[in-house]
């Protein structure tokens, strides 16, 4: 029996796998100190702890020099780091695999047509209606263009690193996620041959009547976020309306817009898009985990007192 790997299964167990490592990462300390915290949440190890076995090995006692030559490779694969500035890449991707994907959407190219052999159910009831595709497609080039824009004007020369596998996950989640925003819609794009009608406007769905205004909302004030943040002095308290009460309200921003998109892109019959649903569980951990070490990172630098009574990232659930 021939087993047929979806394009759209691949997508959601990238999402998954790359959230659930982030979740075992975070879970052991060995790992988490190493690789999570990143700019200017990341600080130096401390040396004694680093140098404990080797200062003083004992040879004759297995169970010291193991763990020593874990934490020695454990280390060493931590050095393997990218400037910080590398985060722009992420965002560079996202807008040059719009355009590819847009342009093979319009024109039912190659790369649609294969993914489209590869999925089993490409009937135009099951999927995606033209209007959803185009308008998924768009918000996520709207998504990426802002976000690359942000990134070119708003991010200040920091010599900041992280470890590179912070940027190859990065690489893979904007390459799958510029095709997951519409990939529940192939079935329509290649039954039909496309016009600029597709384009036109018509009545729109209560989901996307709901979170249209959602994803413009959350757009916004992340934009402002990050506009308020590249304006502070460095390692300054956040005094922004939007952090009152949240540590992270830009990766609550963050988490909308995929909350939005989820819906948006939801077939017909289906309350949501389940692919662009396992990038939003992706987003949501990733984000969850950075904003707990945000957290950390403030007590430390400001005193609890400063952040007592801030949610993380979820108002009033983390």
């Amino acid at each position: 029996m021939d087993i047929m790997l979806e394009p759209a299964h691949v997508l959601r167990a990238f999402f998954l796998a790359a959230a659930s490592t982030i979740l075992l990462f975070n879970g052991v300390p060995a790992l988490r100190s190493r690789y999570l915290a990143y700019g200017p949440r990341a600080t130096p190890r401390d040396t004694h702890d680093q140098g404990k076995y080797a200062s003083k090995p004992d040879l004759t006692n297995i169970r010291r020099v193991k763990p020593y030559r874990v934490e020695t490779l454990l280390d060493h694969l931590a050095t393997y780091q990218v400037p910080h500035a590398y985060f722009t890449h992420f965002y560079i991707v996202s807008v040059v695999s719009s355009v590819f994907w847009g342009v093979q959407l319009l024109a039912q190219g190659a790369a649609v047509k294969a993914l489209a052999s590869y999925s089993s159910s490409t009937r135009p009831e099951e999927s995606m209606s033209t209007g959803q595709v185009f308008l998924a497609w768009s918000l996520m080039a709207v998504q990426g263009l802002r976000r690359l824009y942000e990134s070119v004007t708003l991010a200040k020369p920091s010599s900041a690193k992280m470890w590179f596998v912070h940027w190859l996950i990065g690489i893979g989640f904007y390459l799958a996620v510029g095709v997951a925003v519409w990939m529940e819609g192939v079935g329509t794009v290649v039954s039909a041959t496309p016009k600029l009608d597709d384009l036109r406007l018509s009545p729109p769905s209560l989901g996307t009547l709901v979170c249209l205004p959602i994803f413009i909302l959350a757009s916004g004030v992340q934009y402002d976020c990050h506009a308020y943040l590249a304006s502070l002095q460095k390692y300054t308290l956040p005094a922004h309306p939007a952090f009152e009460k949240l540590i992270c309200p830009h990766y609550f921003a963050e988490c909308l817009i995929y909350i939005a998109l989820t819906f948006i892109a939801a077939p017909k019959g289906a309350l949501v898009n389940k692919t662009v649903f396992t990038a939003l569980i992706f987003v949501s951990v990733n984000l969850g985990v950075t904003a707990d070490i945000s957290r950390d990172w403030y007590a430390q630098k400001f005193g609890a007192d400063k952040i007592a009574g801030k949610w993380r990232i979820i108002p009033l659930v983390y």
